[in-house]
């Protein structure tokens, strides 16, 4: 059985009656402590209702998955893409965790929102929906990982996403027919990638600016070369309207499995192995399930199979290090008994960085702008329609 599985895939949409999404759920922790699972992933995000739900496909093989927080389908602040800039810092979805004082950023402690509940981060974040350049991906490759190069990953790319649409601004310019979306696009997957209905008057002048400027308008970022001045798709269903997660697609197109359970309301606090005595020599270890605590009770779920750590980019080190796995330094500190030591766990995290520019306009512009849905009832109430 292997343990570790690092995933990280970027899911989608969709609506479904009410029964159907639920039928997977467990709220019964011994229940599902008594099951003998072939695989456990811990974490029902972004990755983990992915990789469950393509290991359920084989009906022959039953798949567990852990999530800490709850299933809320029909929760209007997660499905109302105009909600988005709210979720961060509710602690009704956001697991709010805080930077340690950073000093290249005046000794300030950064937010660091994530997902607190069936489908992670998927549903808190700003639906941005793209992808890195060739370049990038080629580099993960060449420091040893074999297939996860950009020929190796596009076509899994694809196949999680269904472009609706084209981007207007490429039909605009180009005279594209409406349907007629790029090669480098999935058009079959879970993931509903689409682009707004509604632009401010300013992108296209925007656009023709930074163009004379010598930053090239690019209407297939996609391909492999995101450069240049380009359109986002979103990770919105522009029939319903609504977010495109994991918990609504990868999740609820599947519920009906039964070899398909979720237990939402469960923390993992450890993974549990077998023949630890000599893990720290061989650099090997068999997990054999997984320790959680659901309604303030512990239990046991045993994995026949496989263990899939998919619980974030802090819970997923903080859980190898609680079963052993990390800084034999730190673990020591914390009273845990050193599995194996593995110095770089926990290390190292970057995240992305973002760079906004506010400009005022003149008095008695006629640029529409996001103004409007606060001073104008009648637009603010055309957009909340869309």
């Amino acid at each position: 059985m292997r343990l570790l599985y690092s995933l990280l895939v970027i899911t989608s949409v969709g609506v479904v009656a009410a029964e159907v999404l639920r039928r997977g759920i467990s709220t019964d922790g011994a229940d599902f402590a008594s099951k003998d699972f072939d695989y456990v992933v811990v974490g029902g995000g972004t990755a983990g209702l992915t990789v469950a739900a393509r290991l359920s496909e084989d009906s022959k093989v039953t798949v567990g998955v852990i999530e800490a927080g709850e299933y809320l389908p029909d929760d209007p602040v997660i499905n109302t893409p105009s909600s988005a800039f709210s979720i961060p810092g509710n602690a009704n979805y956001d697991w709010l965790f805080k930077s340690v004082p950073q000093v290249n950023s005046n000794n300030r402690v950064l937010n660091l929102p994530r997902g607190k509940l069936l489908g992670g981060s998927s549903a808190i974040n700003i639906m941005t929906f793209d992808r890195g350049s060739k370049i990038e991906y080629d580099a993960w490759a060449k420091l040893g990982n074999p297939g996860w190069d950009w020929n190796g990953l596009l076509p899994n790319m694809k196949d999680a996403e269904r472009f609706t649409g084209v981007d207007p601004f490429r039909v605009n310019y180009t005279n594209t027919d409406p349907n007629d979306i790029f090669p480098s696009q999935g058009k079959s997957g879970p993931v509903a990638a689409s682009y707004n209905d509604w632009y401010s008057n300013i992108v296209l002048p925007f656009g023709k600016s930074m163009a004379n400027l010598g930053i090239p308008i690019n209407f297939d970022p996609d391909s492999g070369n995101a450069f240049g001045t380009f359109n986002s798709a979103t990770s919105v269903n522009r029939t319903t309207g609504r977010r495109s997660y994991s918990a609504t697609t990868y999740y609820a197109y599947n519920a009906h499995r039964p070899n398909f359970v979720v237990l939402t309301g469960a923390q993992a606090t450890k993974i549990n192995f077998k023949d630890t005595v000599n893990a720290n020599k061989t650099g090997k270890l068999v997990a054999t399930g997984v320790s959680f605590i659901h309604q303030s009770k512990s239990y046991v779920v045993k994995a026949k199979k496989e263990v899939i750590l998919s619980a974030g980019t802090f819970q997923s080190p903080q859980l190898l290090e609680l079963s052993g796995i990390g800084n034999s330094t730190i673990l020591l500190k914390n009273g845990i008994k050193t599995l194996i030591d593995l110095p770089g766990v926990g290390e190292n995290y970057q995240d992305h960085m973002v760079l906004t520019t506010t400009y005022e306009l003149k008095r008695g512009s006629s640029i529409q702008d996001y103004d409007a849905l606060r001073n104008n009832a009648t637009f603010a109430a055309a957009a909340a329609a869309q």
